[in-house]
């Protein structure tokens, strides 16, 4: 699935909203609480990180718009692990990072931005590069690659350490930290490793020493910032665990609106879509045709002149003559090679045909009314200067594979909208939602439906 940084849901960017359906109740007094969701708390601890966050992208948001945001990604998410599993909603694969890490780097990135201040102030301590925790470090020498990775004159369909290098690596310790004396350790060669994507294993398997010695390094910075969090951050174990939840909830919402397709673009391959626009009836395509034929308008007609030449010299000639203000007609009879210059190039009027349409017939439906074309030079050898003199519109005919291709894609998105608000509306009604009262008149959009605007404003005239 596609993977965001943290900010409001995506689909917070997508919705406004509409009357009441859901009840929500504003009597939660306990210290330090924002709101409850069942047996799920959220503290203000939590809000407060987020809302940094968020606000360091959006600095109109209200607290209360991102804890509706975690009531939301709370209940949605959930919702989408358990219906379509973890698997479907998490990218794993060869390419990416595996999830472990890519949580891990996202969790960081968070905290990175929500303490930027007291994190850059403990760094400097250390000498800001944290190069006074280090020691002993030690590059890999040339020689010894051969002990970790395979033989770089063997072709392999994917990179990856045997099990003897993993071994070998894991042994293999590249630095030595220590931040105090109950907190120090070791950076070994395969935790940088498994540490990469494949443009990192690339590097690694190019036998790339300093890229490795910089990612064990940044290893050390990341060890640095879990360090930091559990000995002076002030959050406590349970606290730094709902953050990594909120995280994780707000990754699977946004895996679930993608993989339904609420923000997906007509044309884009969402399979939920398709198998949803493989059952919309005849009759369904029928009704959406008839209420919205503006949709489906064409160019049905043509009327264009053209002039004919020999080569490119002369057509520049004739061009340059017409941007002057030159008359088309005249210029045609004068200089066109073609058998209908005495009527001054007139083709009269060219129908749309999309089962045999010439080049010429093409370049006409596409080109802009009273402006000549540019010199063009045809599959012939020749070149050819286009004036379209008029168009006329139609619609496209109701049962034409354009029309059901459109027509069913916008049903069915329109499907998948109506589902998420159902399921939506049906979560939070269903919920035990208790909200401190003073977040009330900034979180009352969680009692209303979503309404999800367009993806796009693509244009599906056919021309």
């Amino acid at each position: 699935m596609l993977r965001h940084t943290w900010s409001l849901a995506l689909i917070a960017t997508l919705f406004s909203v509409s009357p009441s359906h859901a009840k929500v109740k504003y009597d939660l007094n306990k210290a330090g609480q924002a709101a409850t969701i069942n047996t799920r708390v959220i503290d203000e601890s939590l809000l407060d990180v987020m809302y940094k966050v968020s606000t360091a992208q959006r600095p109109d948001l209200s607290r209360g718009r991102v804890l509706s945001a975690l009531i939301e990604n709370q209940l949605l998410g959930q919702y989408a692990l358990k219906r379509f599993g973890r698997s479907a909603l998490v990218e794993d694969n060869k390419v990416s990072f595996k999830p472990k890490v890519y949580e891990e780097q996202e969790f960081r990135a968070v905290m990175q931005i929500a303490f930027a201040k007291p994190l850059a102030d403990a760094r400097k301590k250390f000498g800001g590069n944290l190069d006074q925790t280090l020691s002993n470090e030690s590059p890999i020498k040339p020689t010894e690659w051969d002990t970790y990775l395979p033989s770089n004159k063997t072709i392999q369909a994917e990179f990856k350490l045997s099990t003897t290098g993993e071994e070998a690596a894991s042994k293999r310790i590249l630095v030595n930290y220590k931040f105090d004396t109950t907190h120090q350790g070791s950076i070994s060669l395969l935790e940088v490793y498994n540490a990469q994507n494949v443009q990192g294993r690339t590097s690694i398997h190019n036998r790339d020493a300093e890229f490795v010695r910089q990612q064990a390094r940044e290893l050390v910075v990341n060890h640095f910032l879990d360090y930091w969090l559990t000995t002076a951050s002030g959050l406590s174990q349970a606290q730094i665990t709902a953050i990594k939840e909120a995280i994780q909830d707000k990754n699977y919402h946004d895996a679930f609106a993608s993989l339904i397709g609420i923000a997906a673009d007509i044309h884009d391959d969402v399979q939920y879509i398709k198998d949803l626009a493989k059952k919309v009836t005849s009759q369904e395509i029928k009704h959406y045709y008839q209420h919205h034929k503006n949709e489906f308008k064409r160019i049905e007609r043509v009327k264009a002149q053209h002039i004919t030449l020999a080569d490119e010299k002369t057509a520049n000639l004739v061009a340059d003559a017409l941007k002057k203000g030159g008359d088309f007609t005249k210029l045609a009879q004068q200089y066109s090679m073609a058998m209908d210059k005495a009527n001054g190039g007139h083709l009269g009027w060219i129908v749309h045909d999309n089962k045999n349409p010439s080049w010429l017939n093409t370049l006409a439906f596409v080109q802009a009314p009273n402006v000549p074309s540019r010199p063009v030079r045809t599959p012939t050898g020749q070149w050819e200067i286009l004036l379209v003199t008029a168009k006329e519109e139609g619609f496209q005919a109701p049962d034409s594979d354009s029309v059901r291709y459109v027509a069913s894609q916008i049903i069915a998105r329109q499907k998948v909208i109506k589902e998420y608000q159902q399921i939506r509306t049906k979560l939070i009604k269903d919920a035990d939602i208790h909200i401190a009262p003073r977040y009330k008149s900034q979180t009352d959009n969680l009692e209303r439906d979503v309404v999800i605007d367009k993806p796009s404003d693509e244009d599906h005239h056919h021309h």
